[in-house]
């Protein structure tokens, strides 16, 4: 059974029904600094009802879900069933992912092109409870310095809610993105012009017409894909707040760079056991951005400040023996928690084949002052030892299973012979 893109676009989808849960937990947004402006999308529902760029042919006929919603997983799992996955067929090879190494943070879906390696829109869902407005728009919302202003017994929303969304956005250089518990769905505009400001539609219900949800996700879809990513906007640290406390009823803030202080993080260069690792500036050195999403990871978040402590006890191996650490703390309004590293230029990891014993004994020695303060790297493989070529240095990194023990533990001893095993000496 078929249907064309217009009959498949025009179809209002079911309206589910929320069910009280046990808990109305959902993911557990940061500090609500972000955006500093939030304003109406003007003429997005014109937009989308003009909007003539439909594909011609037969496209399959999706069935639709009309199941009750209880928790999160639940929103996330029918707004792709039921949105998602019809409209994938008409954007042209573009796909819906629901995790990509190359983006900072961790949307519960990202529009990506052709190019898998391209993200071009987050799609954010969260629960009823954390995303019910009743009769008040978005972006007014939004102003509200205090929530008790609206008195409404009905009105539940965290302002940080909006403030996830713009950061997995501001920080990855995208200019749409869409927020949604499946119930009420927003369309969400960033100009690059405007980097801070955050445009938003109006809601849109499952059963809305004229235009259709399916209508409105196909349309920012469009715009998405045919967008050209912007750049990322730089990094607001707690430092950077503190700063700016004084200034926030006016919602100014200090961005963290300046004519004499760059700040920036750029490609993606790999994962550690917990983080995702992003080449980039701190004060204008090039450094490693270690980052993992703050309202989801939270176990990574936790395993990354337990490194950056660690770092803290390892203060004189630096730069000999492991990286420099220069920095520790929440970036992008509390949205990511990133460690700032030195960066090991060339890095790769070391094969034993091909080392000398002089080298291998360097190594050795290199775990024993690690050993000499008191931690336990525990996690000794080849991925997280670096050599690099300039220096001429071997570095042992990624700390987030450590552990701090007593400088006379067993456990030294047995680690330093499973390196040597390792190292084949």
């Amino acid at each position: 059974m078929t249907e064309t893109a217009n009959q498949l676009l025009s179809r209002a989808v079911p309206v589910c029904t929320w069910q009280t849960p046990g808990s109305t937990a959902s993911t557990h947004p940061a500090n609500p600094l972000f955006p500093e402006v939030a304003r109406e999308w003007r003429f997005f529902s014109r937009s989308v009802n003009s909007y003539r760029n439909i594909p011609g042919g037969q496209f399959q006929v999706f069935p639709t879900d009309a199941q009750d919603l209880c928790v999160e997983r639940d929103s996330t799992l029918r707004f792709f069933t039921n949105i998602l996955w019809p409209i994938k067929t008409l954007l042209g090879g573009a796909e819906f992912h629901t995790r990509r190494t190359e983006v900072l943070g961790a949307p519960d879906y990202i529009l990506c092109t052709n190019n898998p390696t391209t993200a071009k829109m987050p799609v954010e869902v969260q629960t009823r409870h954390n995303l019910r407005l009743g009769d008040h728009n978005l972006w007014e919302v939004y102003r509200y310095a205090d929530r008790n202003q609206i008195e409404d017994e009905n009105f539940q929303f965290k302002k940080r809610i909006l403030s996830q969304v713009f950061g997995q956005m501001a920080c990855n250089g995208l200019h749409f993105g869409i927020l949604t518990n499946y119930s009420d769905t927003y369309f969400l505009k960033r100009l690059e012009n405007e980097p801070t400001n955050l445009y938003v539609s109006r809601v849109v219900h499952p059963d809305s017409t004229n235009p259709t949800l399916r209508e409105c996700v196909y349309y920012i879809c469009q715009q998405a894909i045919n967008d050209n990513v912007g750049n990322r906007l730089d990094p607001v640290s707690d430092d950077d707040k503190r700063k700016s406390s004084s200034d926030l009823g006016s919602r100014k803030r200090v961005i963290a760079s300046s004519s004499k202080r760059i700040t920036r993080i750029g490609e993606y260069i790999g994962g550690g056991t917990f983080g995702k690792v992003f080449s980039g500036y701190y004060d204008g050195q090039l450094v490693a951005w270690k980052t993992c999403d703050a309202y989801k990871e939270q176990e990574a978040t936790k395993m990354l400040k337990h490194e950056a402590h660690v770092y803290s006890i390892l203060k004189e191996c630096q730069g000999r023996a492991i990286p420099h650490l220069f920095h520790q703390g929440y970036i992008y309004d509390g949205y990511l928690f990133a460690l700032v590293l030195q960066l090991i230029e060339d890095a790769h990891h070391v094969d034993p084949e091909r080392l000398t014993k002089e080298d291998k004994t360097s190594i050795v020695n290199q775990l024993k002052s690690i050993h000499n303060c008191g931690v336990l790297h525990n996690d000794i493989s080849k991925q997280n030892v670096l050599y690099e070529p300039k220096s001429r240095h071997y570095f042992f990194i990624d700390f987030g299973l450590s552990e701090i023990v007593d400088n006379e533990s067993a456990k030294l001893r047995k680690e330093e012979r499973r390196l040597k095993r390792f190292l084949q000496l």
